[in-house]
């Protein structure tokens, strides 16, 4: 159990989707309570009694999204696509729910059908708890499942483009005379106050990350790994770049293709093992996946 509760898990800031869900548990709420009217709807004596419930729905809609507006930008800096993990799913609805109960309650006291104080929240939490956990649970194994498979089938279309391209290049490489052999180019990377440089041969970088207006290049030297920092944004720094085998593989990655050892995949995405020792891998998010395999088969055909 606990170590899947440390296994990765895709990481998504608010979105349309998640607009468009909490619009649908506001609904089921709406629908819940009109229909089956538990915690004493059904005794209310009260005008406008629908437009109340509806009440209800909305702020099951508000406090989810809000949540998620809050989480994002706490979160932004601490890059929660590359770190989140099923445990944090989790506890992230499990606040949500804590959340959508102490609005309803805060709500049901200002239309004056309930009173605030420590029984009530509890019972508020204890009821909303009862109803989400197990749904809430096996969502989460359900979508982890599913994005495991996905993501998995994905990194191995992935490496074995790598692996065919690898064994191109060899032939490449052996078949050639030695005066006609390609010969690889250099990277020129140029900050942004147009003096800073960098000039590295483009075979020895292993990637670049982005660090808010900065960019940390990773390369090798005399089999020796370096970085160095670079104020320039890596969406700059991409500009610069028109080496077909250097290529964006996230928002804030650019890796070496020639540099990668193997692809797999995981929940989150795919990660790209480098060859150099104790480099560890390179994350490759869902948006620059296609980006990474259309560039391996055009190489791969080259």
């Amino acid at each position: 159990m606990w170590p899947f509760l440390r296994k990765p898990y895709p990481y998504n800031p608010l979105s349309r989707k998640d607009l468009i869900t909490n619009v649908c548990i506001g609904c089921f709420v709406v629908f819940f309570l009109s229909v089956f009217q538990p915690f004493g709807i059904s005794i209310w004596h009260t005008p406008h009694r629908f437009l109340k419930i509806i009440g209800f729905g909305f702020v099951s809609f508000l406090c989810p999204t809000l949540f998620k507006i809050g989480t994002s930008i706490l979160l932004k800096r601490r890059r929660p696509a590359e770190n989140w993990n099923v445990r944090s799913e989790i506890l992230a609805l499990l606040s949500v729910l804590f959340f959508i109960a102490t609005g309803n309650l805060l709500y049901g006291k200002f239309i004056g059908i309930a009173s605030i104080s420590f029984g009530q929240l509890w019972l508020a939490l204890l009821v909303t708890f009862l109803l989400g956990i197990f749904p809430i649970t096996a969502n989460v194994a359900l979508k982890y499942n599913r994005f495991v498979a996905l993501n998995r089938e994905e990194a191995r279309q992935l490496d074995d483009e790598l692996k065919q391209y690898e064994l191109r290049r060899g032939e490449i490489h052996t078949t050639l005379p030695v005066e006609i052999a390609p010969v690889e180019g250099k990277l020129s990377l140029i900050a942004e106050n147009e003096k800073d440089r960098l000039d590295i041969p483009a075979d020895d970088l292993l990637y670049i990350e982005s660090a808010d207006n900065y960019s940390t290049v990773v390369y090798l030297r005399e089999r020796q790994i370096n970085r160095q920092l670079i104020r320039a944004s890596l969406k700059r720094i991409e500009s610069q770049i028109t080496t077909p085998y250097i290529v964006r593989c996230h928002r804030s990655y650019i890796v070496n293709i020639r540099q990668a050892a193997d692809i797999s995949g995981n929940a989150q995405g795919y990660r790209i093992a480098l060859k150099a020792e104790g480099c560890g891998s390179i994350p490759v998010s869902r948006n620059y996946g296609k980006q990474v395999l259309d560039r391996l088969t055009s190489l791969k055909a080259s």
